[in-house]
């Protein structure tokens, strides 16, 4: 973006200020942080950007005091002016002044008539010299890239192929889809190796390490990557190292194969071609760090940063489906039930797209789950039916997109509202129904779900063994995958029966060792469940 004011011109691509009441025009140069401070300024200068946005998104990865972001401000009002940027005292700062935006200058050739030959030949000679330039230089100006082995955070053993192979198909894909030069896997894998038997081991997510890594492997750009989620669910988390500072993004998708080429098409699309980044490609991207952001903070449970992240992502692209999934999702986990079920239903009217019918089919799934799970309505049967209507809309668009995965889920929601109903025969069918298509896939643990349900059918009924039957067949799926999250949640669910049975001793042991698998996969949200289970408090969540 380049833009004017006053007797200054900005170019925030190549990160320089031109004086153009001087003669020549004196340049001034940017530095890097205080540029990236400056694009966020002026790509949001329609409000007030905090100062914890800023420090967020130009110093990801390093412990900083918010000095630095004062002194880049200073930085900014020396070359720019001091009126350019207003201060609003313990909130953040806005960019003010009315500017230009100027698009790419035209190139005009000035030929004089009288030498007619002359200027022809000069036109012919300088079009050559274009044509062997952007032949030949063309892959010289676009970044040098290289992959990390992905890092797979999925519980399960279904990804351990992941992080090599999957780095591989990343590297190769890029290669097919652009110009892009990128990195052989051997080369990245050894200079990893020899930087972690270097000093730098401490420090392996640095900005050090990764500058470092930069001038071993000869790249512009360091692509790390985490794969996270459930199958047929994924979140494939990405961050871009480059001069720049980090940029961070993510891509949601339904196998580990869509996630990879939907990347590397975003990265050919962003690096492989010579092209000025446009206000709406920034707000975009900042929309997209913010969304990336927001899902970290919520997988580690911080619900209020990753509200106020995703609230952000949504300042710029009020239409961001998926980011008002998760900000709904993170209300609701805070017990903010009308807020959540009032944003879902919000996005139900948002215009229906291609991209937009698998996000209205969560939106319905989940505010039927949320009516089943969180009881607010004093009359609990007209609750369910209400439920029941939304997951009916979730199972039809399943069924008309051949959703397999959702048909499932919605089949699923549908014998949990039949069991609360004391419907047992009809809640059996729905989740037999749902075994079926989950058979189908390839990661068998998606049955655990069907089989705890049935098992609490069978509890109901009062026939334990048949429950002990449907406990085992589902501990059998999620240790056959060792997939942590199920194995958790069907000894959870045997605790609870034991303890419905008064027998606490053997419930205690069941969630004992539900908390032990918990701890081994450091992960929050789990560890969390088990310990509400303790306190007896009641905790759902929504993944």
């Amino acid at each position: 973006m380049r833009f004017r004011f006053g007797n200054k011109e900005v170019d925030l691509m190549l990160g320089k200020v031109y004086l153009r009441n001087t003669e020549p025009a004196e340049i001034l140069e940017i530095r890097a942080k205080t540029l990236q401070v400056l694009e966020i300024l002026v790509a949001n200068r329609e409000r007030v950007v905090t100062k914890q946005e800023l420090l967020n998104c130009v110093w990801r990865d390093v412990v900083v005091q918010e000095q630095v972001l004062v002194q880049s401000i200073k930085e900014i009002r020396d070359l720019l002016g001091p009126d350019t940027i207003k201060t609003f005292p313990k909130l953040g700062y806005r960019w003010v002044i009315d500017i230009d935006v100027l698009s790419p200058p035209a190139h005009k050739s000035k030929v004089h008539l009288k030498w007619p030959v002359i200027s022809f030949l000069v036109c012919l000679i300088i079009g050559c010299m274009v044509y062997v330039s952007i032949n030949f230089s063309t892959s010289s100006r676009l970044p040098k890239v290289a992959f990390l082995p992905i890092e797979n955070a999925m519980q399960d053993t279904l990804h351990d192929w992941v992080p090599i192979k999957g780095m591989d198909q990343l590297s190769q894909t890029l290669r097919l889809q652009s110009l892009l030069q990128v990195s052989e896997v051997d080369d990245v894998l050894l200079a990893v190796e020899r930087l972690h038997r270097s000093n730098l081991t401490h420090e392996a997510s640095g900005p050090q390490y990764f500058f470092k890594l930069q001038q071993a492997l000869d790249v512009n750009l360091i692509v790390q990557t985490r794969l996270t989620g459930y199958p047929q669910d994924l979140q494939l988390h990405y961050t871009l190292h480059s001069h720049l500072g980090p940029q961070q993004g993510v891509v949601l998708a339904q196998n580990v194969a869509d996630a990879l080429t939907e990347l590397s098409h975003l990265l050919a699309q962003k690096y492989g071609q010579t092209t000025q980044i446009t206000a709406t490609q920034y707000d975009s991207a900042f929309s997209n760090q913010a969304f990336a952001k927001g899902v970290n903070a919520y997988l580690q449970r911080d619900y209020q940063a990753a509200i106020a992240l995703f609230r952000s992502a949504l300042v710029e692209q009020p239409n961001m489906l998926a980011a008002r999934r998760y900000l709904a999702a993170s209300l609701a986990n805070i017990y903010q039930l009308e807020q959540a079920i009032r944003l879902l239903r919000g996005s139900l009217q948002i215009e229906d797209s291609v991209q937009s019918k698998k996000e209205h089919l969560r939106a319905n799934l989940m505010i039927g789950y949320l009516l089943i799970n969180w009881p607010q309505a004093s009359d609990r049967q007209a609750e369910l039916l209400v439920a029941e209507e939304y997951i009916a809309k979730a199972k039809q668009l399943a069924q008309s997109s051949q959703d397999k995965l959702f048909i499932a889920y919605s089949y699923e929601e549908l014998g949990k509202i039949k069991r609360l109903q004391g419907q047992f025969s009809e809640a059996t069918r729905w989740l037999l129904a749902a075994l079926d298509y989950h058979k189908s896939f390839h990661g068998r643990y998606g049955q655990t779900a069907a089989l705890i349900e049935l098992a609490r059918i069978a509890i109901a009924q009062n026939e334990l063994g048949e429950a002990k039957r449907y406990f085992a067949q589902a501990m059998e799926i999620a240790n056959d995958s060792k997939a942590r999250p199920n194995q958790i949640w069907v000894l959870l669910a045997q605790a609870d029966m034991y303890r419905d049975l008064n027998e606490q001793s053997l419930a205690d042991t069941f969630a004992k060792q539900a908390l032990e698998i918990a701890h081994q996969g450091d992960s929050p949200q789990l560890i969390a469940r088990v310990e509400a289970w303790f306190a007896q408090v009641p905790i759902h969540t929504v993944n």
